[in-house]
């Protein structure tokens, strides 16, 4: 078929109208928008692959979407009407459905096709399927459809890596009927971003695809480049795909990190995800350290439970550990902190979740991250929020548990608004304190349309090329990291890099600044923060007389391998540099984290459940004694 008419087909069969809802947020949750019933038909990943999705009638809104979203020229518009994973609206009347008997659809020999219709207000799909090949006329709802029927070919493709070794990538197939596929075998998924299905990839696979124009793509985490090849699709045919990369992180002793991945999450059924399939997806992302999660989700059922073993798992890699470690959640009052390096579980997992039996907010995070630290782990907390206010965030508890020294990185880099959380890390740092930057999608990899794992990381410089565990885990701890969603970001205060100290007599100094960036795509903006202040473009020197801190950022325009937000970014860790005797410590800021502090007392004392008032006097306690360092650094 000529690639105009394929473009033709690849637009009719949904033409989203592009509407901006405001108000909508993508949470940390995952919904199925399906109808009762209906959730495994796009919701739940499965091990199938994804050849054709087999339904009739009523279909709710999120799968009208999914299954369109399978048709990549539906992507753009899909992708303009989404929050991330989520969608601004649940509303069949904002979708277009065309005059479906204007156009030839190609169709697989054999295969299911779905037309969509909407009807008073209702997503409806027709299946049709057709055994023999050739050009038919069918008639649904009194429309006349025209198929071009194709017979199927097999297609087989191999990876590589820049070295020619077979290499696992992140896999986006089109055949020459507009929509996507993935072999027997895998699991299909949807990028939250740019809503396009694809499937994490062994080195090579094979399947049947209608015969005509088909467009293979396979890019690898975010050191590589998108690989593409366009296959006129005739016969039997091999394929090899050779990827390349634009910057080598390990060579320059840089390893990644995502500190908060649920292999299965969300209800208890669904259980699928293996261990074999988090290594598919950390080798296809090029994940060095996927830290999975043994957690909670809305009752006392713990996800993936039996897979922790207080140790790296055996499938591991010399380059990419796959180790299970824990979330642990707070039911709405403290907040949830990932942890890593644990060699056994830090108890109680979760607490202030009703109808189990740890219902009472007690006891504080503080116990569970002193718990992890006391075993060489490390804690970093999660999504920190939707607001940089108390009422707005959900790591209420950071303050104090960073003024009792049990915090060693925050996840800036999440599935929350990374400008809240960068504002609430720079006046914790401007309140003196010392804490790395961290990365973690939340990614939940049982549910099909939802954050892909390493789309947010946290690269850590090792003092030696070679990855181990425990080396990456002091170099997180000590912030000598930056978060990224694609750019590769660089900085050395006279010589010093990110979790440094530069020690100076006092008086004035002028520093040289060096800013190094990597980036696949043009970035918008190369930005010093100094204590907070933004100077941008970054310059080549900064003159300070007192006591600061310094990292670097950039920004930039999304772009189709952002994969889990609307922009590009980069951020270090900072710099610490001590001029004299003086200290790190705006009141302003200081004073900020006395009244926060203030209002999570108000909020234990008044609302947070209790069995016992003795534990919740144990609890004031300890943040009464936390707002003591603040009000010492209210003082220097």
């Amino acid at each position: 078929m000529h690639r105009s008419l394929l473009g033709l087909f690849g637009l009719a069969l949904l033409t989203l109208a592009i509407w901006r809802i405001p108000g909508a947020s993508a949470g940390q949750g995952a919904r199925s928008w399906s109808r009762p019933g209906q959730e495994d038909l796009t919701f739940w990943t499965n091990h199938n692959g994804l050849s054709q999705i087999d339904v009739e009638g009523e279909v709710g809104f999120g799968d009208m979407a999914r299954i369109l979203m399978r048709r990549r020229a539906n992507a753009p518009q899909f992708h303009a009407i989404r929050d991330r994973f989520v969608f601004r609206t649940q509303d069949f009347s904002r979708i277009n459905v065309p005059d479906l008997s204007s156009t030839r659809f190609v169709a697989g020999q054999g295969r299911i096709v779905n037309i969509p219709s909407i009807k008073d207000g209702k997503g409806y799909f027709h299946k049709l399927r057709e055994t023999q090949p050739g050009v038919v006329e069918r008639t649904i709802d009194g429309r006349r459809i025209t198929l071009d029927v194709r017979p199927l070919a097999r297609l087989n493709v191999a990876i590589v890596d820049e070295t020619g070794r077979p290499a696992s990538a992140r896999v986006y197939l089109t055949g020459a009927d507009g929509l996507a596929y993935a072999p027997t075998g895998t699991i299909a998924r949807y990028v939250s971003e740019s809503a396009e299905p694809f499937f994490h990839s062994p080195p090579s696979f094979e399947l049947d695809l209608p015969q005509g124009e088909t467009v293979v793509e396979a890019a690898r985490g975010v050191e590589y480049e998108l690989a593409r090849q366009v296959i006129n699709l005739r016969g039997p045919q091999q394929v090899t795909l050779r990827l390349k990369r634009w910057v080598d992180m390990p060579a320059r002793g840089w390893y990644s990190g995502d500190a908060h991945i649920h292999a299965n999450y969300t209800a208890p059924h669904h259980q699928v995800i293996t261990p074999e399939d988090v290594l598919t997806y950390a080798l296809a992302e090029d994940l060095h350290i996927p830290n999975m999660m043994v957690a909670n989700s809305s009752d006392a059922f713990l996800h993936d439970e039996a897979l922790f073993e207080g140790k790296p798992h055996k499938l591991s890699r010399d380059r990419h550990i796959l180790y299970w470690n824990e979330e642990m959640r707070n039911g709405g009052l403290y907040g949830h902190m990932c942890l890593f390096g644990l060699k056994k579980l830090a108890e109680p997992l979760f607490t202030g979740f009703k109808g189990t039996l740890y219902e009472d907010d007690y006891p504080a995070n503080y116990v569970q991250a002193k718990r992890a630290q006391d075993q060489g782990g490390a804690v970093t907390y999660a999504h920190p929020g939707y607001a940089p206010t108390f009422e707005g965030a959900s790591c209420r508890e950071l303050p104090v548990d960073l003024a009792m020294g049990v915090i060693d990185a925050m996840d800036v880099f999440s599935n929350n608004p990374e400008e809240v959380a960068m504002e609430l890390w720079y006046r914790l740092l401007n309140a003196g304190f010392r804490l790395g930057i961290s990365a973690g999608t939340d990614s939940f990899t049982n549910v099909a349309d939802h954050y892909v794992p390493g789309g947010h990381r946290v690269y850590a410089h090792l003092p030696g090329s070679r990855l181990n565990y425990a080396e990456w885990l002091t170099a997180y701890k000590q912030g000598r990291t930056f978060a990224t969603n694609g750019p590769m970001l660089w900085l050395k205060v006279q010589g010093k890099e990110p979790g440094d100290e530069l020690k100076l007599p006092a008086g004035n100094h002028t520093l040289p600044i060096t800013v190094e960036l990597k980036s696949r795509v043009p970035v918008s903006a190369v930005e010093l923060v100094v204590n907070g202040k933004v100077l941008s473009p970054a310059p080549a020197t900064v003159t300070i007389d007192r006591s600061a801190w310094i990292a670097a950022r950039v920004k930039g325009p999304w772009d189709r391998l952002v994969l889990n937000d609307p922009e590009q970014r980069a951020h270090t860790s900072p710099v610490y540099v001590r001029v004299g005797d003086t200290a790190i410590a705006n009141l302003d800021d200081v004073q900020f984290w006395l009244d926060w502090i203030d209002k999570l007392i108000d909020r234990t004392r008044s609302r947070a459940r209790f069995s016992q008032e003795q534990r919740r006097q144990e609890v004031l306690n300890l943040f009464r004694e936390a707002r003591k360092t603040f009000e010492q650094r209210r003082g220097l």
